[in-house]
């Protein structure tokens, strides 16, 4: 009878051999069969090796035959129960917020150049110091100060706090302007 290798695949013609890999049961060829610990026990083997029912098994004598058998042991646990393992505690989740803003509240204030600048002369600093102070270059001042470009978040908040200014304002203000 021809049977298969439950580890390698291979085709064999010659004796399956039972071995136990991490408790689980494999018919394997003999060349394989030395990568797990031998199911079949025949007498003369069980007197040099430990005993297998330390295992978790029994061992029984097949009548008519020398040769001792290996039986794992069933599992207790009914089939489709779980393992007595304890579960994870299930994560609270923050509540789902009402209203979610999908439009900033928060808007620049168009005439950011005019205050700006009169923060600038008020302090009495040149473009270039106030570049030096707050590390920007004094061509990027110059064109925010003429309102050439927006300043980004960054650049607006650099400013607010070394002039003491408020660039942005609420979009709600303006609207009611």
């Amino acid at each position: 009878m021809v049977s298969f290798c439950e580890l390698c695949g291979k085709q064999t013609a010659e004796v399956i051999k039972k071995i136990r890999v991490e408790n689980s049961v494999f018919n394997v060829c003999i060349a394989c069969s030395k990568r797990g610990k031998p199911i079949e026990f025949s007498t003369s083997n069980l007197r040099t090796s430990s005993s297998p029912s330390s295992i978790h098994g029994k061992i029984t004598k097949n009548p008519g035959s020398s040769t001792l058998q290996y039986s794992p042991k069933t599992s207790t646990t009914k089939p489709g129960s779980y393992s007595s393992r304890p579960r994870p505690m299930p994560r609270n989740r923050p509540p789902p917020q009402n209203k979610i803003n999908l439009t900033d509240e928060m808007i620049l204030n168009p005439e950011f150049p005019k205050v700006i600048r009169e923060a600038r002369n008020k302090k009495g600093i040149t473009h270039e110091q106030l570049g030096q102070k707050i590390n920007e270059k004094v061509t990027l001042l110059k064109k925010v100060e003429t309102g050439t470009i927006k300043p980004d978040d960054i650049l607006s908040k650099k400013l607010e706090r070394f002039l003491g200014i408020k660039l942005f304002i609420n979009s709600n203000e303006e609207d009611s302007e």
